[in-house]
């Protein structure tokens, strides 16, 4: 006796149906590539949400589009080309809001892969720019840097304040990776810099890894050799972190004596400058307090390429930020070990220039 199933029944009238209306069919084509609508963000936002997104002027962009343009022309991708001004504007809102490259690519339309690969050839080309917006005061140069910080501060012979700075990047995947993990036990590169008086860098190294001390990386520096070997013409500060030198002055860790804590005072409020200079500088560039995630390498190319970008920005008239919240201050742990030599010139110069 047979037994009929009635799924069985289904699914031969449904082959059946298949077979019937198979001419009826649309041939079968596989997907083409879809391609997104790029949009260009300085033409949908407007003036104040431009600024929003981007921490700077439509004008501003628009003359950093122009800087870098020829540096640009020539890239593509897959056969899409993108424009240079797009791949600036792509790179400025990553730099500005430190977002995931997925986010960055959907306000532009460009795929996450894509993004990546434009933040790398910007960043490298604003690098290039380097040595034409950040450099150290020559002999003209270092005779105004006196006189602006001894105005805003009350300490004499100032060029420059130094201080170290760490930038949080993902965990490197090589055998040295411990050796970024730093004091505060998260991964990064310290990095080296010397601002001006109007919160400028003129010097900046960013190239050691998280656990290196802040004097070693200046004891290696160019710039220690140059005032070593007496080609520049003043002093810079440091907090109690550096080692004291001739031409490196860090506070007194128990100031006894009244020129002393004088010496303090105006050393305390002159340094303060590059402080707020790595606030307005984190400001302005988000992806400096979120987590680069690219390997140590390329987190340099950023890290200098944000630096540049903070000089031109100041020097093109570009305001400054709110700062929205401060970094707390980074405390030596150990003191570095300093030269008799070292001490005498800073109780010499404390006594000349603080004893009234």
């Amino acid at each position: 006796k047979k037994v009929f199933d009635p799924l069985l029944i289904l699914y031969r009238k449904m082959d059946y149906l298949d077979y019937f209306n198979d001419d009826e069919r649309a041939p079968f084509r596989p997907d083409r590539r879809v391609v997104m609508d790029r949009s260009n963000p300085l033409n949908d936002f407007d003036e104040i949400n431009f600024r929003d997104r981007f921490r700077m002027y439509k004008a501003t962009a628009a003359d950093i589009i122009s800087l870098l343009e020829t540096r640009l022309s020539s890239d593509s991708f897959r056969g899409m080309p993108i424009p240079p001004s797009l791949q600036v504007l792509i790179t400025l809102r990553f730099l500005a809001c430190g977002t995931f490259h997925r986010e960055t690519g959907d306000l532009c339309g460009v795929s996450e892969p894509t993004v990546c690969k434009i933040v790398h050839k910007v960043c490298k080309a604003i690098c290039e720019l380097k040595d034409d917006y950040i450099k150290f005061p020559d002999a003209a140069g270092q005779a105004n840097y006196k006189v602006e910080f001894f105005e805003y501060g009350n300490f004499p012979g100032v060029i420059g304040c130094i201080d170290g700075c760490h930038i949080p990047i993902k965990c490197p995947s090589t055998a040295d990776s411990e050796e970024y993990r730093n004091r505060k036990n998260w991964f990064s590169i310290n990095v080296q810099s010397v601002c001006t008086p109007t919160m400028q860098f003129s010097n900046i190294v960013a190239r050691w890894k998280g656990a290196t001390h802040d004097s070693r990386i200046f004891q290696n520096s160019c710039l220690y050799a140059q005032f070593e070997g007496g080609q520049h013409s003043g002093i810079i500060l440091g907090d109690s972190g550096y080692a004291q030198t001739n031409f490196l002055f860090t506070p007194y860790l128990h100031a006894v004596t009244p020129e002393q804590q004088r010496y303090n005072q105006a050393h305390i409020r002159t340094r303060g400058t590059v402080e707020r200079m790595f606030g307005v500088w984190k400001s302005r560039f988000q992806c400096l307090r979120n987590t680069l995630r690219f390997e140590p390498r390329r987190c340099c190319i950023v890290i200098i390429a944000t630096a540049v970008l903070h000089n031109y920005l100041k020097q093109h008239g570009c305001p400054d930020p709110q700062m929205e919240h401060r970094d707390e201050p980074d405390l030596p742990m150990v003191e570095p070990d300093n030269d008799r030599y070292g001490l005498a010139c800073r109780d010499a110069f404390a006594w000349r220039h603080f004893s009234q």
